[in-house]
C-alpha cells in the first residue's frame, strides 16, 4: 500500500526520515517544519501538518497527547512498528521530566532475561505519582519506594537495572507476575548484579526487603552474596514470598517463607 508525498510536506517528511526517531512529538515536528523553511510555525500550524500527515499515511496515532508513531517509507506503507514499548515511547517523549521506568516482566525483557512477553507491560512509579490515563486499559503500573536513579537506558528505553529489578521484587514479590519465568533467569541475574549497589537501593526499604533480597540469592545457593546483603544484622522475623495461605519452604538463614518460588526451582522450568 503506497503512500503519496505532498510536495508541500517532503521537507518535513525527508527530516524525519533523517531523524530515524519512532516517536514524533509536536516539538520534534516543529522543529522538522523549521528544518524545511517553515520558519517559526504556530502550534495550530504544527497541528494542521500533523493532521495532514496523518491522512497521508506516515503518522500513526497513540494514546498520548500531541505524539504520534512515525511510519517511515522503509515500512511500504501506513504499517505501525509493532513496538510494544510504542505508548511508554510517547508518553516519555512529551513528560521529560517524567519518573517512569520499564519494571518487573518488562525490565526482565529488555534486559534479556525473560524469554517470553507478559500479558501487560509493567511500568513503575514513585509513591504518590499520578498514573497516566494513557496506559490504563493496556499497562500494568505499580508504585515503588526505589529512586528513579535506579534505571539505565536501553534500547533509548527507561528500565530498573538488574540490581533495581531484583531489590524490586524483593520489595514486593507479588508485582512479578511470572514464577515460572523467574526460576529460569535467576540465577543469571544473581551474577549480574551489584551486590554494593543492591544494598544501598535496600536502605530505602523495610527490612523484610532485604530479606527477601538475600533469599532469591539463596535460592541460587549463592550464599556468600546472601550473607552480604543481610550484612551483620540477623532476621529476627518471618516475612513471606508469596501468599500466606499456601504451603512452602522456609529459609532459616534469611527467615523467609517461600509459597510460590521454589517449587519452580525445584523443577527447573520456567519461561
Amino acid at each position: 500500500m503506497g503512500r503519496a508525498i505532498p510536495t508541500s510536506l517532503s521537507g518535513v517528511i525527508e527530516y524525519l526520515e533523517l531523524e530515524g526517531d519512532l516517536v514524533v512529538t509536536l516539538d520534534s515536528l516543529r522543529a522538522a517544519m523549521e528544518a524545511a523553511g517553515y520558519g517559526d510555525p504556530s502550534e495550530d500550524r504544527v497541528r494542521t501538518v500533523a493532521y495532514q500527515l496523518q491522512r497521508a499515511g506516515w503518522l500513526g496515532t497513540v494514546r498520548s497527547r500531541n505524539a504520534w508513531e512515525f511510519q517511515p517509507g522503509s515500512r511500504g506503507g501506513p504499517y505501525g512498528s509493532g513496538d510494544r514499548f510504542i505508548e511508554f515511547r510517547a508518553y516519555a517523549a512529551t513528560h521529560p521530566n517524567w519518573p517512569g521506568l520499564l519494571a518487573m516482566e518488562s525490565a526482565a525483557g529488555v534486559h534479556g532475561l525473560a524469554q517470553r512477553f507478559p500479558e501487560r507491560e509493567v511500568v513503575a512509579l514513585p509513591k504518590g505519582t499520578p498514573e497516566p490515563k494513557s496506559f490504563r486499559r493496556e499497562w500494568r503500573v505499580i508504585t515503588t519506594a526505589l529512586p528513579s536513579t535506579a534505571s539505565t537506558m536501553i534500547n533509548d528505553l527507561r528500565v530498573w537495572t538488574v540490581e533495581a529489578l531484583l531489590v524490586g521484587i524483593g520489595e514486593r514479590p507479588t508485582n512479578y507476575r511470572d514464577m515460572a519465568g523467574l526460576a529460569q533467569w535467576l540465577s543469571e541475574a544473581a551474577s549480574r548484579a551489584n551486590v554494593s549497589v543492591m544494598r544501598e537501593l535496600l536502605r530505602l526499604l523495610p527490612i523484610a526487603a532485604t530479606q527477601r533480597t538475600a533469599y532469591l540469592f539463596a535460592a541460587v545457593d549463592d550464599h556468600h552474596a546472601r550473607d552480604q546483603i543481610l550484612g551483620s544484622s540477623k532476621p529476627t522475623q518471618v516475612v513471606w514470598f508469596g501468599p500466606r495461605s499456601k504451603s512452602g519452604v522456609f529459609d532459616a538463614a534469611t527467615g523467609v517463607h517461600d509459597t510460590v518460588l521454589r517449587r519452580f526451582l525445584s523443577a527447573g522450568t520456567g519461561a
